[in-house]
């Protein structure tokens, strides 16, 4: 049995914070939910946006009955943090500089190895009182025997490239990156609460999540469908391939639904190129019905 996936609650919303679980959740359970935040490297737009990603109910209710996920509470973030855990925050944030240190001079060293021939050669020029100007190197031409007295000159290409990396300044602390974690780093050392989840407890709530959970195991691709004046809108694939070919509806089956309501959505549905469609339980309530209506023009003379 795999490992249940953590799903955040907050302020009556449930949220995923890891990548990782993100990309499971939409690729092996087909579950989409909403990204609601801005990406690190692009902050000042909201076309594209990154995690956490917020659940509907109807998806976290889906996750726990199939055993897919569980929702917990982090009790200890909201705590002001203690002397042994601010502790151990420096010392990652220490650890995380020494890291980006070593990777800074090592990629400096790639760098002045690859410009090793042209400080070698300004080092000769330099030594023969050779002007090294830009200006002045297009226009001078090194004679024969400046040339020759240049390539007898030896200097130790190691002792100079440890002199070259000696005069790089140090990566101050104040400079170095700072991470942004995402999902919580010290999940294993923060106590952990299991959240009780009511949803769904009224009628309304009963139809929705009977509706979802029938088109999820209809193999479909659900997401809100309050954009289009309903409840789901589902796709044959994933959002980002395919476009939803139906309009989703829920209402209880003896309710009336006037034919201007009904002209409205199907006259969206078709605007959009899309079904519309409205779903009801059966009369026992353990099936779930659709009737689907399409907008058809006519012209009376």
């Amino acid at each position: 049995m795999s490992e249940l996936i953590d799903l955040a609650w907050s302020n009556e919303c449930a949220y995923v914070w890891s990548a990782e679980d993100w990309l499971k959740l939409r690729t092996e359970h087909r579950i989409i939910g909403e990204l609601i935040g801005c990406l690190p490297k692009l902050p000042r737009q909201e076309v594209l946006l990154g995690l956490p990603l917020l659940l509907m109910p109807e998806e976290v209710s889906l996750m726990i009955e199939k055993n897919i996920a569980r929702l917990v509470d982090y009790p200890s973030i909201r705590k002001q943090p203690s002397e042994s855990f601010k502790k151990i925050f420096q010392e990652h944030r220490d650890k995380l500089y020494k890291e980006q240190e070593v990777c800074l001079r090592d990629e400096r060293r790639k760098q002045v190895t690859l410009m090793m021939d042209k400080i070698i050669e300004g080092k000769k020029r330099k030594t023969l009182g050779v002007s090294t100007s830009k200006k002045k190197l297009r226009k001078q031409e090194v004679d024969v025997d400046t040339h020759a007295a240049m390539m007898k000159i030896n200097i130790d290409r190691d002792v100079l490239l440890n002199e070259e990396m000696a005069k790089l300044p140090k990566l101050e602390q104040s400079d170095a990156l700072v991470q942004t974690h995402t999902a919580y780093p010290w999940t294993a050392d923060v106590e952990v609460k299991n959240s009780e989840w009511k949803y769904p407890s009224t009628p309304e709530e009963v139809v929705r999540y009977k509706v979802y959970k029938d088109l999820w195991e209809k193999e479909f691709y659900i997401t809100s469908g309050e954009k289009f004046g309903g409840d789901f809108l589902a796709y044959p694939g994933d959002p980002i391939m395919f476009h939803s070919q139906m309009v989703i509806t829920c209402r209880d089956r003896t309710e009336e639904i006037p034919i201007s309501e009904l002209i409205a959505h199907s006259r969206v549905g078709c605007h959009v190129r899309k079904t519309q469609v409205f779903a009801t339980l059966s009369e026992n309530g353990d099936n779930v019905k659709y009737q689907s209506f399409q907008w058809s023009e006519s012209c009376i003379l």
